[in-house]
């Protein structure tokens, strides 16, 4: 697999994004204001993780690439918060661990650099953690221990005594206390990956190899660190291992904070776990592809829902 060079230079787009007015802006604002108290500030665009590479593709010359990583609701632009450096690792190009450099966390953001030593494509991807106590994540250097992996938590609905639906929350072992409410339905969030890749000269696959577990992207045919505006990227729905039909992809690209619409492109795919993306320019992109199962806990009918999220450059 080898990375192009010397591409000639692409004509401007001839699309052109209408930026929101002020006035529109301010009404949103003051809806969300207005809606807060009721629990009901919802965002048209939910906050979506990401973690963004200053680069994708390096040269020798110039090994360092820096990170920043965050939930926001304008996709790459931190007024969220912050996803902790702690939570965050690193695999070489052999399969190993790398260690993180100059790390941070902050409010909105957290960000580090990682040094290239060796040629070959990286991975970079959040771990799945326990939430911290309130004093670990207000700020700090990022030299904090990683935290244990959260228990799978349950989210479910009954119907109480005064006929009312009630909302419950909890973790398999004390589900069993309400497993014979009536009318119980259960939802549990699976594993939500999220990773983006650099690569140094010419690129690798280790990194890409599928874990057979939960909800993955395959890159057989296209690389990550291989893409391009002029060109479809094909990539492969797999759940568990196994290629997965009619799976929901959505492709975001930067600089929604500038449009009247979050422009996401909603995609499904085949029969055998292949999608297609045709790219509508060059920029960063988020690419989330999203399942769910069925199945029960304790006797109780429950979903099971999975993410995979790339963060991804288009050259």
């Amino acid at each position: 697999m080898t990375l192009r060079k010397n591409r000639p230079s692409r004509p401007a787009l001839s699309s052109r994004h209408t930026r929101p007015s002020r006035r529109r802006q301010l009404g949103l604002a003051l809806a969300a204001a207005l809606l807060l108290p009721l629990g009901l500030a919802q965002s048209a665009q939910a906050a979506r993780p990401w973690i963004l590479p200053s680069q994708t593709v390096l040269g020798p010359a110039s090994p360092w690439v820096s990170f920043e990583a965050a939930s926001s609701n304008n996709l790459f632009n931190p007024n969220g918060r912050s996803i902790p450096v702690e939570n965050i690792a690193v695999t070489g190009p052999d399969g190993q661990p790398r260690e993180l450099a100059n790390p941070f966390n902050g409010r909105l953001r957290s960000g580090f650099e990682l040094e290239l030593k060796e040629h070959g494509t990286y991975r970079i991807e959040q771990v799945p953690a326990a939430p911290a106590p309130a004093a670990a994540t207000a700020g700090g250097t990022g030299s904090a221990a990683p935290r244990p992996p959260a228990q799978p938590t349950f989210f479910g609905s009954y119907r109480g005594e005064n006929g009312q639906m009630t909302r419950w929350r909890g973790t398999a072992e004390e589900l069993k206390a309400i497993a014979d409410k009536p009318e119980l339905t259960l939802r549990e969030f699976g594993r939500r990956r999220l990773v983006t890749f650099v690569t140094l000269g010419q690129p690798s696959d280790t990194v890409l190899a599928p874990e057979g577990t939960a909800l993955e992207l395959g890159f057989e045919r296209t690389h990550p660190n291989d893409l391009y505006a002029d060109e479809p990227a094909t990539f492969r729905v797999l759940l568990d291992g196994k290629p997965l039909p009619e799976a929901k992809v959505t492709v975001v690209r930067e600089g929604d904070r500038y449009r009247d619409e979050e422009g996401a492109i909603e995609l499904q795919s085949d029969a055998q776990g292949w999608v297609t993306i045709e790219w509508p320019g060059t920029g960063r992109y988020l690419v989330q592809a999203a399942a769910s199962q069925k199945g029960s806990l304790h006797g109780v009918p429950s979903t099971k829902s999975f993410s995979y999220i790339a963060i991804l450059e288009v050259l």
